[in-house]
């Protein structure tokens, strides 16, 4: 039985992510711990954390495997049960889809999610890439196709189907990085030009290198509760968060042009939120590559079938839009430390419903929506957050 009970998020902390961080994976977990304890307004005793979750991709980045006890530790309460979750790039948020389910059951009142990438322990960004490919279809592994590749193929079907351009997916990327100058969390903080993003090389034609998001280093944390009252006064409540999977490959898929699990749990979160996209005040999305962004603009009801990129034309996702999306650089400016990236995405619209956004703060944003995904869109999770 599902309990009626209402969860929020009621503390955030992220690390500033970086190419190569001079701390060690565990080093990223502990101080992201200590980070997210000291942030909730009115304190947490670790011991009334019952339920402690770590998200990473793979031991490949950062050595390290087994890190519940280890977060365990650094939390100070023996007593609190932890484990690991792995579902690819978004770990992060399959991380809090778990803790809300378990929070809504009984089973625990606050939990504790960590998230961590290290990166740059592989020796070049070739090695690092192989690690990631492991997330796509068997059959695309064994072709050697890289995400780059499977993306590539992605943004060929929707250039066909509706005649986007490489400079209407290198505005994506133009966009992230001027909201990244405003984050002093991001990995890049500099302004880019549609001309560099069509002069940078192409790892997957259509795709550039500034079409790409980056190998990053970096860690985040949330407590959540399902009493988020008694430790802060603006909790950013979990309203709806929805999961939903499609064929992990590309080439099993009907239409390549769309990202259907993305519409199917953003569909399910709104009908939770009672909310449309146009409701949304603020929305950090997967742009692990420009291509994504687009699509996720239809996937997620702002823009129609093919017209996504009009809204880049329109700025109406731009930070001084009616619907800004990625004000914190995104995956592409804000950087992708994979096991982080879901959980720092939900780190940055806590603070904007709560107005603690700094310089990149959008005005008036009080409902705001997190779209994570893993692999090509294989497994999708949709996070609407409120005051």
């Amino acid at each position: 039985m599902v309990l009626r009970v209402s969860v929020g998020i009621i503390g955030a902390y992220s690390l500033k992510y970086e190419s190569r961080s001079q701390l060690e994976a565990w080093d990223m977990i502990r101080e992201s711990i200590k980070g997210v304890l000291n942030s909730v307004d009115k304190g947490i005793d670790p011991r009334d954390i019952e339920l402690v979750i770590v998200s990473n991709f793979s031991d490949g980045y950062g050595n390290l495997l087994h890190s519940g006890p280890l977060a365990v530790d650094y939390l100070g309460n023996p007593s609190a049960k932890a484990f690991r979750v792995e579902n690819a790039c978004v770990s992060g948020s399959t991380a809090l889809y778990i803790a809300y389910n378990f929070l809504k059951a009984g089973l625990a009142r606050n939990a504790l999610i960590v998230g961590f990438e290290k990166m740059s322990t592989q020796p070049s960004g070739s090695a690092a890439n192989e690690i990631l490919a492991k997330a796509a279809h068997p059959l695309e592994i064994v072709a050697g196709a890289s995400f780059a590749g499977l993306y590539a193929l992605i943004a060929k079907a929707y250039m066909d189907k509706y005649g986007l351009k490489e400079e209407d997916m290198a505005l994506v990327a133009v966009k992230n990085h001027e909201n990244a100058v405003r984050n002093p969390l991001a990995q890049f903080r500099r302004k880019i030009t549609i001309e560099e993003v069509l002069s940078s090389q192409y790892v997957a034609w259509p795709l550039k290198l500034m079409d790409s998001s980056p190998l990053t280093d970096g860690a985040a944390a949330l407590i959540v509760s399902a009493e988020p009252k008694m430790y802060t006064d603006t909790p950013a409540y979990i309203k709806g968060i929805s999961m939903a999977h499609d064929k992990p490959g590309v080439f099993q898929r009907e239409d390549m042009a769309m990202l259907r699990a993305i519409k199917e749990a953003a569909d399910n979160a709104y009908r939770q939120a009672g909310v449309t996209a146009r409701n949304i005040n603020v929305f950090e999305v997967h742009d692990a590559f420009t291509i994504a962004e687009i699509v996720i603009y239809e996937m997620l009801g702002l823009a129609e079938r093919g017209k996504g990129a009009s809204l880049l034309k329109e700025r109406t996702v731009w930070f001084d839009g009616s619907h800004p999306v990625n004000v914190s650089g995104g995956l592409k400016a804000k950087g992708h430390p994979i096991g982080a990236t879901g959980v720092g995405m939900l780190a940055e619209v806590f603070w904007q419903v709560r107005g603690e956004a700094g310089e990149r703060q959008v005005k008036d944003a009080e409902i705001g929506l997190v779209e994570n995904h893993g692999g090509t869109g294989a497994t999708v999770v949709v996070t609407i957050l409120s005051r």
